[in-house]
């Protein structure tokens, strides 16, 4: 069966939304679990949640949050190691480990893997007694992070990268259609504000991955269109005015940058 169709017959009996990211994490998982029966990997733990953090919203995200994911690991088992050999086994002193681990997280803006870092801190802390040293013990999880965090990073930039500017095109003819409807339905507002919203995040993601982005648009000419989103929702809201020289005000602006927007998606839809 063809790949898409079966992902297009999930989605349409799914009751939950379901897109190319969930995909692309099974496939990224099914792959780290492969290379977790191979001595390449020693604890598949480590690495399913490595790659699991190198799936992110955006290529940038992935890289981000996949690196923090690996120096967490490399702190947790470091600091784990250290304070094992020391003996600290005092609940004040637990304390203050725990309490380093997050100072340092956040020193190194790493914020998202503080969980992860004590975890792996404590379970060396508390379980010494292993086949390996300790030493190995922290190299090899930081290791497995490592390889989990690549597999992701690998799976999200080649394989059916995000589309940021496809995804922004669509919103915005969706906003456009909106903002026809609205003038002859007031009760459309809500729906625009929403798609509004959804529209500003994905050029925020579009912004943070733009250089892997190949078409040729500027920067200018997108933010002409979202600015212009931006406008008319303003001016849709103000339409309720009783005064008619200010809901004639509204009105025109309303008719001036739809015809702005119309224009600006036309180009955006020959580019992409």
């Amino acid at each position: 069966m063809d790949i898409k169709k079966l992902i297009s017959k999930i989605k349409h009996y799914s009751p939950i939304s379901i897109g190319m990211r969930i995909f692309k994490t099974w496939i990224a998982a099914t792959l780290t679990a492969t290379i977790a029966l191979t001595p390449i990997i020693g604890n598949p733990f480590y690495a399913l949640v490595g790659t699991v953090f190198g799936m992110q919203n955006t290529v940038s995200n992935s890289f981000k949050m996949g690196i923090g994911r690996i120096v967490g690991t490399g702190i947790g088992a470091f600091l784990g190691f250290l304070f094992a050999h020391l003996e600290l086994s005092s609940p004040p002193l637990i304390g203050l480990v725990i309490a380093l681990v997050i100072i340092f997280c956040g020193l190194l803006k790493i914020q998202h893997s503080i969980l992860i870092t004590i975890t792996l801190c404590l379970l060396i802390m508390y379980n010494p007694d292993r086949g390996d040293s300790l030493l190995d013990y922290a190299f090899f999880r930081t290791l497995d992070t490592a390889v989990g965090v690549i597999v992701g990073l690998l799976v999200n930039r080649f394989i059916a990268p995000p589309n940021h500017l496809k995804s922004l095109v669509t919103e915005l003819d969706i906003l456009s259609k909106l903002a026809q409807e609205s003038l002859k339905d007031s009760n459309k507002l809500p729906e625009f504000e929403k798609e509004l919203s959804l529209l500003v995040n994905i050029h925020n993601n579009y912004q943070v991955d733009e250089k892997y982005d190949n078409h040729d648009v500027s920067n200018e000419k997108l933010r002409r269109a979202v600015d212009a989103c931006s406008d008319l929702y303003f001016h849709f809201k103000n339409c309720s005015e009783t005064d008619k020289a200010i809901k004639d005000y509204h009105l025109d602006k309303i008719n001036k940058t739809r015809t702005l927007l119309e224009n600006t998606l036309n180009e955006l839809k020959g580019i992409v």
